[in-house]
């Protein structure tokens, strides 16, 4: 049995589904073992079965949550495989398996570095205290790490001192069968609409995207923001403080988006995340057809190129990205740039090939 743990469904739910769904097809026995929240009932018909997780994600650690975790992960046996997706849901991991016995193999994907490595005072003083315990740990109850980019690579590896094994697998795969594709160009009388998708944390850019929105005039531009707060995650702004930003700043506020029906019907994506592994949204943006521009981050230097429909800005410089978004209206005609992002994200990004990473790092443990 592969177990995927994840400390909420939406993990699961939005980016490892699919991969569980195929690894069945291919006679793999799959469970889900996350939080039974908003998308839990839809979760269960990617999986073979499902376990609740009671933890509470409102909270930086949830004690409660650590020991219904245990009583999970105790029965375990050697024919089990454990897959956890996140650090913050690998650090609970750790609690829980604390003193345990292992006798099955354990695989960490490493999604993006998070709140612990943030620039903040608190995530560097959290950071001090659990380095020792990490650095141990990690070693003794991880069997191999998975990461999206070279540099969370580096600096977690070198950070916690990791002697085991480290595979790079870019992204958790795109289930492009599952995509509208964007098929008709705006007009040069309609205004062009600007999208950024994520979650709302301080660290994703919002800032930085509200003060791009007021370099432009609405009556060319609109600016939407969609996604959900996090309230476990200490950088998340609370839902009153972005309904006053968005109202502040008259830029509309879409709550969640349904990428792969919904992404479809905007011009420009635009990813001002300061660190990520390699943020979905992109790839889904490059797939769908979408003008896509972010910041120039370390698990997106190998994706976009020149001769794909986007760019990367260096250091979320506000002047670049106002540039390229005054260019879109030329920028739209070349067909050829989103054929060219299309066959990428298909060839090194879909499910399917992420699949097979997966099912080869599985095989090798």
């Amino acid at each position: 049995m592969i177990n995927f743990i994840a400390h909420s469904d939406w993990i699961l739910y939005n980016s490892r589904k699919e991969i569980s769904f195929e690894l069945m097809k291919l006679n793999y026995k799959v469970k889900a073992i996350t939080t039974e929240e908003d998308y839990s009932e839809k979760l269960k018909n990617y999986f073979d079965s499902f376990s609740e997780w009671s933890v509470d994600k409102n909270k930086l650690l949830d004690i409660k949550g650590v020991v219904n975790l245990r009583n999970i992960i105790k029965n375990f046996t050697a024919e089990d495989t454990v897959h956890i997706f996140s650090l913050k849901s690998g650090l609970y991991y750790l609690f829980a398996s604390h003193f345990l016995s292992k006798k099955y193999k354990v695989v960490l994907s490493i999604t993006g570095l998070g709140y612990l490595f943030s620039k903040s005072i608190k995530s560097k003083i959290l950071r001090n205290i659990l380095r020792p315990y990490m650095r141990f740990h990690f070693n003794k109850k991880i069997d191999l790490i998975i990461f999206q980019n070279k540099v969370d690579k580096e600096i977690l590896s070198n950070y916690i001192d990791y002697k085991g094994r480290k595979v790079l697998i870019k992204g958790s795969g795109v289930n492009t069968k599952n995509f509208l594709l964007r098929q008709e160009l705006r007009s040069s009388n309609e205004k062009i609409k600007i999208i950024m998708c994520c979650r709302l944390l301080k660290d994703k850019g919002i800032e930085e995207y509200l003060k791009l929105s007021s370099l432009f005039d609405n009556e060319e531009f609109q600016f939407y923001l969609a996604g959900t707060v996090d309230p476990g995650n200490p950088a998340s702004y609370t839902q009153t403080e972005i309904n006053h930003l968005v109202k502040k700043h008259n830029i509309k506020y879409l709550g969640w988006l349904e990428t792969s029906k919904e992404l479809k019907d905007f011009d420009i994506s635009i990813c001002m995340s300061y660190h990520e592994g390699l943020p979905r949204i992109v790839l889904e943006s490059m797939y769908v057809g979408l003008y896509t521009l972010s910041n120039k981050l370390p698990g997106l230097i190998a994706v976009i190129e020149e001769n794909d429909n986007g760019k990367l800005i260096p250091n979320n410089s506000l002047n670049e990205f106002k540039k390229y978004i005054s260019y879109y209206r030329d920028a739209q005609q070349h067909e050829e740039k989103v054929a060219f992002s299309r066959a990428k994200i298909l060839s090194n990004y879909s499910t399917n090939k992420i699949l097979k990473e997966f099912v080869k790092v599985y095989e090798q443990l």
